[in-house]
């Protein structure tokens, strides 16, 4: 069975220009019971770890999308990836490193 969960809750997202990774979309999905995404700021300087919203009641997700070529993923998510398995990593945990 699918649950259309990532088309019809909540969405917000921002476009993070950053010296190390390129342009970095960042999407906030709230999914089952979320009632709303809440971001601090428009348009900012914003610094590493620093909150930059959160979600009100519930769970949640987060989608980063990466410029080609700017960032070389640790190597747990790659295997997960390419088995159908979901890497479950929390705020502040390593995902990867700038590439080159």
């Amino acid at each position: 069975e699918v649950y259309p969960i990532y088309k019809e809750n909540h969405r917000e997202y921002s476009l993070l220009r950053s010296e190390h990774f390129g342009n970095v979309l960042m999407m906030e999905v709230g999914a089952l019971m979320v009632g709303r995404i809440v971001n601090h700021q428009e348009k900012a300087k914003v610094c590493r770890g620093q909150e930059k919203g959160y979600f009100e009641f519930g769970g949640s997700t987060v989608v980063l999308m990466l410029e080609h070529g700017t960032v070389n993923l640790d190597m747990d998510i790659i295997e997960n990836t390419r088995s159908g398995i979901e890497t479950v990593d929390k705020a502040g945990e390593k995902i990867g490193e700038a590439a080159g």
